[in-house]
């Protein structure tokens, strides 16, 4: 199996090839306002450092969100674009379940990326047989009722991946005791959504693949605001 995964919803661009679990080539670039420059360039240089063509790949990996609402739509609306044009599969894994590929498989794992205002997108996933299970779905909370969500657990078992210096405060002051990964060492790494990839089924219809907001944009908020509605036949989509 040939898979070229790449993410650009968090700070970095991370482009990968990887063969039968053999990664061949991993870019990275923390220039985030580029992503929409490099990713294509950086794309077809690691496939040439794999000695491989994009027609020689059988699978297309992408992190599909939530995270910054440009970045997530650069590196999908790629990814849709090369497997509608190339007939290749594609598979669209949670941003939030790569953040939590970084932690420790024994823990609780509560990816996280910081929303402002005492906010986060977050999830909650524990390892299985070395697959992420989701205890509670990715979403967009208050680090309050996370924390309330997260009670029943045994703090020392707990542990909050890709936290900024706030989040971790407010981690801090509720659970002393759990393991704390911060932002700059937890980056997303596409090697490890290749390899997610290998266990999700496929799109089935690419045209249908959307990026996973979890909020709606300032936009839409205000688009909503104004007595605008989705009545199944004009959404904000269609109409902008």
């Amino acid at each position: 199996m040939k898979i070229l995964a790449f993410d650009s919803s968090n700070k970095p661009l991370s482009v990968a090839v990887v063969v039968d679990g053999k990664v061949l080539a991993h870019l990275e670039s923390t220039e985030k306002k580029t992503h929409s420059i490099t990713i294509l360039p950086d794309i077809k240089k690691a496939l040439a450092e794999s000695n491989l063509t994009i027609d020689d790949i059988d699978l297309i990996a992408v992190a599909k969100g939530p995270g910054s609402y440009t970045g997530v739509r650069i590196a999908v609306t790629v990814a849709k674009t090369l497997a509608d044009t190339l007939h290749k599969n594609l598979v669209g894994v949670s941003s939030l379940e790569l953040l939590a590929a970084n932690g420790d498989k024994a823990h609780i794992l509560v990816p996280l990326m910081d929303a402002r205002n005492d906010n986060a997108f977050a999830g909650v996933y524990q390892n299985s047989r070395d697959k992420f299970v989701s205890i509670i779905g990715d979403h967009h909370t208050s680090m309050e009722k996370l924390f309330a969500a997260l009670k029943e657990y045994d703090e020392d078992q707990l542990e909050f991946i890709n936290a900024t210096p706030r989040l971790q405060e407010l981690i801090q002051n509720q659970f002393p005791n759990a393991k704390i990964i911060a932002a700059e060492d937890s980056l997303p790494d596409a090697a490890k959504l290749a390899k997610l990839a290998e266990s999700k089924k496929p799109v089935t219809d690419i045209d249908d693949f959307v990026p996973t907001y979890l909020r709606l944009t300032q936009a839409e908020h205000d688009w909503y605001a104004k007595g605008h509605k989705d009545d199944g036949n004009v959404s904000y989509v269609e109409e902008v």
